[in-house]
């Protein structure tokens, strides 16, 4: 009986490509031959596109295989086939599957450097960054909500100066240090009780030298 091919599935996973196959199944009642021999494998083949002379041979028990250590954002093509091994007895190739595999999960070396000094950088450069963008902005809204004010330069050369009560209160145990003239005061009314003493005292005058003449003449 001839062995016809059985159904392949390709996905590419992580860079490996994980393949899924079953049968072939008998005509009359849709069972798989499988179960009909008492040893059974499947034979993968396998190589990149368009390089058909280096084909890779995997056997397995099993319905599906993982293919890995391939080369990542590489084309490979596919096809399997079941085999008898007591009857040394192959089946038909399955359809040529071609699918791509993806990156392999290790990251170079040279990209982690390169992400970690860009990281780095990054956060050298952002930091004065936003301290200076915080900091203009704190100017700014201290500016427009609470404007400030210039002192004027005679008050605070006043205000630096202490209060001429501290400086006389200050110098009040020193009095023997100080200098002064006596002054006296005379109000107005003494001035014009003196004035009007001086006029008696000068009428009086006048009277007695009047009364000295007359009595000369006599």
């Amino acid at each position: 009986a001839v062995i016809g091919p059985p159904d392949v599935k390709v996905k590419s996973e992580s860079g490996s490509l994980h393949v899924d196959f079953i049968g072939p199944f008998a005509e009359h009642d849709k069972w798989p031959l499988k179960q009909y021999y008492g040893s059974w494998n499947y034979r993968i083949l396998y190589w990149k596109e368009g390089s058909n002379t280096e084909v890779t041979r995997i056997d397995t028990k099993h319905s599906s295989e993982i293919l890995s250590q391939l080369e990542p954002w590489t084309i490979y093509c596919i096809q399997v086939q079941a085999v008898i091994p007591e009857w040394n007895k192959t089946g038909e190739l399955s359809g040529e599957l071609c699918e791509q595999t993806t990156h392999n999960g290790i990251t170079p070396v040279w990209v982690i450097v390169t992400v970690l000094i860009g990281s780095m950088l990054a956060v050298v450069i952002s930091v004065p960054v936003c301290f200076f963008c915080f900091l203009y902005l704190y100017r700014l809204t201290k500016h427009v909500f609470c404007p400030s004010y210039i002192f004027p330069q005679h008050l605070k050369e006043f205000l630096s100066k202490p209060p001429s009560g501290l400086q006389f209160s200050s110098s009040l145990p020193q009095e023997e240090h100080l200098f002064y003239d006596k002054i006296t005061v005379i109000s107005e009314e003494s001035e014009n009780h003196d004035n009007e003493t001086g006029d008696e005292a000068s009428k009086t005058a006048e009277h007695l030298q009047d009364s000295d003449q007359e009595d000369s003449d006599s």
